[in-house]
């Protein structure tokens, strides 16, 4: 193999995190848990000491994207991603089913159940703020975008499904 052909990404590893690789697995174990996924055939992952070296073969216009996947997941395992949606509106309401199946009362004659993927934890405060945590960020900005779809925000009233902190500059009405 030619050595041009290599190209080196370091990224640092926080002290709870621990590394296992076998072939193309890899597995982080941290206090929340473990997390497993496959890399690519054309990456190669080793750790010295507190740092992890991703050699990318053959200059794959890839191995940024895997760089920063690696980072947001390191990342994530070592303190949970966060995401918070509150509901607005009269007669507004979620509950948890299951596991991760919330029931939502949000303004239709029926009640809408949305299944959250397993990746994911989901705490109810007060029957309107939906709390989401998850060591894989794309899962969770996905899953929370789906569930702020599900009800349109009425940009005259101010109701619908909002993330935390999120500003509406309401409309005017029609005038008289």
């Amino acid at each position: 193999m030619n050595i041009k052909n290599i190209e080196t990404k370091i990224i640092f590893l926080p002290k709870n995190i621990e590394l296992y690789k076998k072939q193309f697995n890899l597995l982080l174990k941290s206090q929340f848990g473990y997390v497993k996924f496959n890399i690519p055939k054309n990456i190669n992952l080793y750790q010295k000491n507190s740092y992890l070296y991703i050699d990318v073969l053959n200059n794959d216009p890839s191995g940024k994207t895997w760089e920063i996947i690696l980072k947001n997941i390191i990342n994530g395992s070592a303190r949970h991603y966060l995401t918070r949606l509150t509901l607005k509106g009269v007669g507004y309401k979620v509950f948890i089913n299951k596991k991760n199946e919330l029931d939502l009362k949000i303004g239709y004659s029926h009640n809408i159940n949305f299944d959250v993927k397993h990746s994911i934890n989901v705490d109810i405060y007060k029957n309107l703020i939906i709390q989401l945590t998850s060591p894989f960020k794309d899962q969770l900005g996905s899953t929370s975008s789906s569930i702020k779809t599900l009800k349109k925000v009425d940009i005259y009233k101010g109701k619908g499904i909002l993330y935390k902190g999120e500003k509406l500059n309401l409309k005017i009405g029609k005038k008289a």
